[in-house]
């Protein structure tokens, strides 16, 4: 079901704009992307791993082949949840949905917002038995803890 709400963000020194926000069902679809997307890293590795240490019983490159694939997939979060909300306010998700996160006073995305958002926001909203995520539901703006937090919302582009 798609959502009519919409709101307005300021930019400092120009005129308040009207946004459409995103829907939940489209921003759960965009995270879900990001999941699958960052999750295909540590399995490729994983499969790997086994693989060579099956086959070639070395268990020590086995091991240096998940190390990397960690490695990697920290570097793929940090550049799909940080990097590209601060260049471009978008996940590869959000981008392939037509999604984008923007802060509520209008200014650019930076990296103290994004890492809010991600690194504090989200671990907050999830372990508190996922309240902040469904606590977009009742929200007037649809902003879960994350959101709410660092101050943004999501709207359709």
């Amino acid at each position: 079901m798609e959502s009519t709400a919409k709101t307005s963000t300021a930019r400092p020194g120009r005129k308040a704009r009207s946004v459409s926000l995103a829907s939940l069902g489209l921003r759960c679809a965009a995270f879900l992307l990001d999941y699958i997307l960052i999750m295909i890293v540590p399995a490729l590795t994983l499969i790997i791993a086994v693989l060579i240490k099956r086959r070639w019983d070395a268990p020590s490159i086995a091991n240096g082949v998940l190390i990397l694939g960690y490695l990697a997939t920290a570097g793929l979060i940090y550049f799909n949840l940080i990097y590209l909300y601060v260049e471009r306010g978008q996940s590869l998700g959000k981008n392939f949905i037509g999604l984008r996160v923007e802060r509520l006073d209008g200014a650019k995305m930076d990296y103290k917002t994004a890492s809010i958002r991600h690194l504090a926001g989200y671990p907050l909203s999830i372990l508190c038995f996922g309240l902040g995520i469904i606590w977009s539901f009742w929200d007037r703006k649809q902003q879960g803890w994350h959101d709410k937090l660092a101050k943004t919302i999501v709207v359709k582009i």
